[in-house]
């Protein structure tokens, strides 16, 4: 064994290893694609490792080569993926990942022919070493192409980050700097340039540079996002508390009222025969069944609500905005209360159904007017909120058809506002308010408009916000209509 077959088969090893244990602590699709990149990283370095190796027939070694490069054709389009995915660049960018993979499965189908990699020659201290076949030159091509395209993602998201964030980002990028630095080395005697290939013993640094950055700066981690989105569920329940105490104790102190009413007029002989008496039990038991019948409307639609998004597989169905808002004001009507804001519904009678999961449009809503809610709650004015909407082909007269021709609404939808006349977000910070854990409030996870984002997305709807800085802040909702409407 050499330096240089050791270095790589150390990188190999411990690249998979590492990306073993991102896989396990991230149950995502960042961790996902992290774990397929670093299994082409180990499909490119331990065949590598073999090819170069001192003692090795040139067959094994030929073969070591074919399976080594097939794998590295992948790294570009693999690593170009998982950036994608980690900056949150997919919806803008899906197709260019589909046209990338397309070039590493046309070298997969070639993979064992003299037009990937022919032969073998002697290079520097190396006894066997890859002759480019013609899908090689393509490989290069591609390798040198699309591996910057993910620096550059990375290098954008920098610049868009700050705090903790930024620190993690630049410790995933100057980790696989020095790994792809080593590794870009490796082509060069391929093409017959005797380059010196100490670069190959950088590559060993990248899965200990990661690993360094997932200790330190918490690379990878989601427990912040884990203990953030606890503190919003606390919050939730805290709401939902106080409603629970505010709507269920109208009807039960009715309930009390009429039941000592009814016992006092006994009690006072008020009821001239028994018959009026149990005329007057009788009134009272009718309205007391009708009040409890209330309470435990109300702690349905509480217990719903405190359900939704246990199941993971989405109902897409139609549902009526009115029902939906109907059953989720009684949850907030405390929130409101308690700090004088004015809620006003402008939904046309005539609005089409939307296709959508119920329980995500439910949570959609409550986190939209909770967040208008907390915007007003220190105004030094009077707070009012206003939800409307509008079906994308409606007449023009209607107040929100101005968005019906913006960028994400789309014809053949329902478009819902919800404004509120509160502090409004300052023109910069716009672009920031979708992303997880930006929070302009002291005591908040910024995670509960991250999480919106996501329900819309899932139930295959579009949201965007505007404001005026010292005067209104407005989150308009696109669903698609139902075609039962």
């Amino acid at each position: 064994m050499n330096p240089y077959n050791f270095s790589v088969l150390c990188f190999g090893f411990c690249s998979l290893l590492l990306g073993f244990f991102v896989w396990w602590k991230r149950q995502d699709r960042i961790g996902k694609l992290y774990f397929i990149l670093s299994l082409c990283y180990a499909g490119w370095a331990l065949p590598f490792s073999i090819k170069i190796s001192d003692n090795i027939s040139y067959y094994a070694a030929l073969h070591a080569a074919r399976i080594a490069n097939c794998a590295a054709a992948f790294i570009p389009a693999a690593w170009f993926h998982f950036c994608v995915v980690y900056t949150e660049k997919e919806k803008i960018l899906h197709k260019l990942i589909r046209i990338f993979y397309l070039i590493p499965f046309l070298i997969l189908a070639v993979s064992y022919t003299p037009w990937f990699v022919p032969s073998l020659r002697p290079i520097l201290s190396f006894r066997h070493y890859a002759t480019p076949g013609i899908f090689y030159y393509l490989m290069t091509f591609n390798y040198f192409l699309i591996t910057p395209l993910g620096f550059w993602l990375l290098v954008r998201r920098i610049r868009e980050v700050s705090g903790n964030e930024k620190g993690q980002i630049l410790g995933l990028f100057w980790a696989a700097f020095a790994g792809y630095l080593g590794g870009a080395t490796t082509f060069l005697p391929i093409y017959g340039i005797a380059f010196p290939q100490e670069g190959m013993f950088l590559l060993p640094l990248y899965p200990f540079a990661l690993a360094y950055f997932m200790t330190k700066q918490k690379l990878f981690d989601v427990e912040e996002f884990a203990q953030a989105a606890h503190r919003d569920k606390l919050t939730a329940i805290g709401v939902l508390a106080a409603s629970i105490n505010h709507e269920v104790k109208n009807p039960l102190f009715i309930i009390k009222g009429l039941a000592e009413s009814c016992l006092e007029r006994q009690r006072e002989g008020v009821f001239p025969t028994k018959e009026k008496a149990l005329d007057g039990a009788n009134e009272a038991f009718k309205r007391t069944m009708e009040q409890a019948d209330r309470a435990m409307d109300i702690i349905k639609r509480l217990s719903l609500f405190a359900k939704a998004g246990i199941e993971s597989e989405i109902k897409l169905e139609p549902v009526k905005v009115s029902a939906v808002l109907e059953d989720i004001l009684p949850l907030l009507r405390y929130e409101l209360a308690a700090h004088g804001i004015t809620l006003i519904r402008d939904l046309p009678p005539n609005l089409p159904e939307v296709q959508a999961d119920r329980r995500y449009l439910e949570e959609i809503f409550f986190n939209l007017i909770f967040n208008a809610c907390q915007a007003l709650k220190d105004a030094n004015k009077p707070g009012e909120i206003i939800i409307r909407a509008v079906a994308s082909n409606a007449p023009r007269t209607h107040p929100v058809c101005t968005l019906v021709d913006t960028p994400g609404v789309y014809k053949g939808s329902v478009v819902i506002e919800i404004s509120d006349n509160g502090p409004g977000i300052p023109g910069d910070k716009l672009k920031d308010v979708f992303r997880p854990f930006y929070t302009t409030k002291a005591e908040g996870t910024g995670l509960g408009l991250y999480i919106t984002q996501q329900l819309v997305e899932k139930i295959k709807g579009r949201i965007s916000v505007s404001s005026e800085a010292g005067k209104n802040t407005t989150f308009t909702v696109s669903l698609p209509s139902s075609p039962k409407t």
